[in-house]
């Protein structure tokens, strides 16, 4: 958790005119009209409605299958824009099939219960980014931020027009939106100003669900991706890293950007919820860093494998017996335990045979789908039939304190060379350790995650 200090009176009035919202409506209440929103129908009965899918809560509109004429009209409550410095209009949108798009509509005169024609409205779709896949429900779409500068009076209007024909008609879904100043979080209320997260900081902010606090901000992050999700020949996404341990993996939606295991890469994305199961979506400002780099994988119990601090990072379990062959009741799934509880293995990413009663070393991200945990090994490298003959590697035993803001002791069996990277894969420190303990100056550092590897072991090192 990151604490802000702020110094002076001056500068929380700025923080607080800075973060001012105006208007929000995220339908989690799901209701339509909630809040003083109203609907205005001049042409058929074809409306707005407000519709739950997969634990999401939004506004839908289409004029179905058949296609009629419609014109239907979701108008928010009076906005008092009068006092507002830079204000904004930002939402998200979803769409499919052909047909017109929907019009983003701003009024200074209507009386908020007449039909929509007896006020001047002012179009200002095209200040915004809408989804434009009429082929498939694809992920939402952020706004950007719609600037209405020219609106700061005490009585503005928000509205999203829908139009139908006879010969088309589009689907259309609208979330979180929110009128606000300029760069205001939108904190589960709708798209933001990007603010730089760790995918640790992005992971372990959870509520009591499990889901991440930052669902619908956007966000800048970093990465190492660890797995390829390629579906039916195209990519649907990744999984990518940044560190080693709990809360360091997270999946990226993305089918434009093509990627490969072990690029280094940043973005800006929104993070969502999908099935239960955090995500990063709509990705812009991508950039590959560098390639061929490595993330290990963190060795845990089977139990801890399906737990949420370890969901979408790079785990192995050792010595898992198979206890449960794939079939039509595991969903293709094989099952394995260490003796501290089971854990389901699928088949997304790779396909093994298994043989019952036999041991494993499992190596795979962590998923959870259909309510279950489970791990997706990525090859054939990353299954292993497990042997009593270990290797004398792990040389590591303890790194304290960790996090760090300066000196760090680390214990180990025997002398050794200690490397520890930073998240693109430079090596910012490197030293042969000759005793079992050893303390090294690391205040020259910024402040960061970084990978501490002792031979073939490794862990995450954090640095305040």
């Amino acid at each position: 958790m990151k604490k802000l200090y702020i110094l002076g009176l001056s500068l929380m009035s700025i923080a607080a005119a800075n973060a001012q919202t105006y208007e929000t409506k995220d339908f989690e209440d799901q209701s339509l009209t909630s809040g003083g929103w109203t609907t205005q129908v001049p042409v058929d009965t074809t409306n707005w409605y407000a519709k739950t899918y997969s634990g999401d809560n939004y506004a839908m509109i289409s004029n179905g299958s058949n296609n009629v004429a419609a014109e239907a009209w979701l108008i928010s409550p009076a906005i008092d824009l009068s006092t507002s410095t830079t204000p904004i209009l930002s939402f998200e949108t979803i769409m499919k099939y052909a047909g017109p798009a929907i019009q983003v509509m701003v009024s200074t005169n209507y009386d908020g219960t007449s039909t929509p024609s007896s006020a001047t409205w002012v179009d200002i779709t095209a200040g915004a980014t809408l989804d434009v896949n009429d082929a498939s429900w694809g992920s939402w779409t952020p706004s950007g931020e719609v600037s209405l500068s020219s609106y700061m009076t005490s009585s503005v209007y928000i509205a999203f027009k829908y139009t139908g024909t006879t010969t088309d008609g589009s689907a259309w879904e609208v979330d979180n939106i929110l009128v606000a100043e300029t760069g205001t979080q939108g904190g589960g209320n709708g798209p933001s100003a990007p603010t730089p997260k760790t995918i640790t900081e992005i992971q372990s902010d959870v509520d009591g669900n499990g889901d991440s606090n930052l669902k619908y901000d956007s966000v800048i992050t970093a990465g190492i991706v660890t797995a390829v999700n390629i579906y039916q020949g195209n990519q649907k996404g990744y999984y990518i890293q940044d560190g080693v341990g709990a809360w360091t993996g997270i999946y990226v939606f993305d089918t434009i950007n093509t990627v490969q295991r072990g690029d280094s890469l940043t973005m800006t994305a929104v993070v969502d919820e999908y099935y239960n199961a955090t995500q990063l979506k709509s990705v812009t400002n991508f950039t590959i860093v560098s390639n061929y780099n490595d993330v290990p994988s963190t060795l845990v119990s089977t139990s801890d494998a399906g737990t949420e601090m370890y969901e979408s990072v790079l785990i192995k379990v050792s010595n898992a017996v198979c206890n449960t062959l794939p079939s039509g009741a595991t969903f293709g799934d094989w099952i394995i335990s260490d003796g501290s509880g089971d854990i389901n293995v699928d088949k997304r990413l790779f396909q093994y045979a298994p043989s019952l009663g036999t041991s494993y070393d499992v190596t795979g991200i962590v998923g959870y789908t259909y309510s279950t945990w489970e791990m997706y090994p990525r090859d054939g490298n990353d299954i292993a039939v497990h042997t009593s003959i270990q290797e004398n590697n792990a040389v590591l035993t303890n790194v304290y304190p960790n996090p760090t803001n300066g000196f760090v002791t680390i214990e180990l069996k025997e002398a050794a060379d200690v490397v520890i990277t930073n998240l693109m894969g430079s090596v910012v420190y490197s030293a042969q350790l000759n005793n079992t303990t050893n303390r090294i100056d690391l205040s020259n550092l910024a402040a960061g995650n970084y990978i501490l590897r002792v031979g073939t072991s490794a862990q995450q090192l954090i640095v305040k």
